[in-house]
């Protein structure tokens, strides 16, 4: 027996008796990013470019596009789209005296269906009054902070105390649980 073959026959030995363990072998079948970038793929920068396309905010609209569906005549639109826009107070101020809101007792705006003779949608109405019952709200808190030992309700009934002479004539008011409208 050669002298250089004995050191490999006393691993093989020394395997076979178990104190030596051959690791496992596991063949990987990927690439190797080098590998990718040769062939031409670029998994990093797939969706860069559809991501870079993405504008976050509003779509454009053309001042046309607006005057058309709003049914405006192209002579005087900026004044036509004006006149048309209505602010919260106004929409407010119509639901009043229509009857489809009314000045609750608590200082809160109620929609009150039973007065109404209005055909407008119930949910912008909501929304109208939901907006406004919330200014009212922080308008109490802050009124209620200025005022050492004042609580929001106080706060509250003096400012409804006030708002309830300014309201238009022919609103509807609770009062004692029934509603009646206000008259001048």
């Amino acid at each position: 027996m050669r002298p250089a073959a004995l050191p490999q026959l006393l691993v093989l030995l020394l395997a076979g008796a178990g104190c030596i363990k051959v690791p496992p072998i596991a063949v990987v079948d990927s690439r190797t990013a080098l590998e990718l970038q040769a062939s031409g793929e670029y998994p990093e920068l797939q969706f860069d470019g559809a991501d870079a396309a993405l504008e976050p905010g509003p779509s454009p609209v053309s001042a046309a596009d607006i005057a058309s569906k709003a049914g405006l005549s192209a002579a005087g639109r900026d004044l036509d789209l004006f006149a048309v826009s209505e602010s919260d107070a106004q929409f407010i101020d119509a639901m009043l005296v229509s009857g489809c809101l009314g000045e609750g007792e608590d200082g809160l705006l109620q929609y009150t269906p039973d007065h109404c003779d209005q055909s407008v949608e119930v949910s912008e109405i909501l929304r109208a009054a939901s907006r406004n019952n919330l200014h009212r709200r922080q308008v109490w808190e802050y009124l209620a902070s200025q005022a050492e030992g004042r609580s929001p309700a106080a706060a509250r009934d003096a400012w409804r105390s006030v708002h309830l002479e300014q309201v238009r004539c022919g609103t509807w008011i609770e009062k004692d649980g029934a509603w009646t409208q206000k008259e001048c």
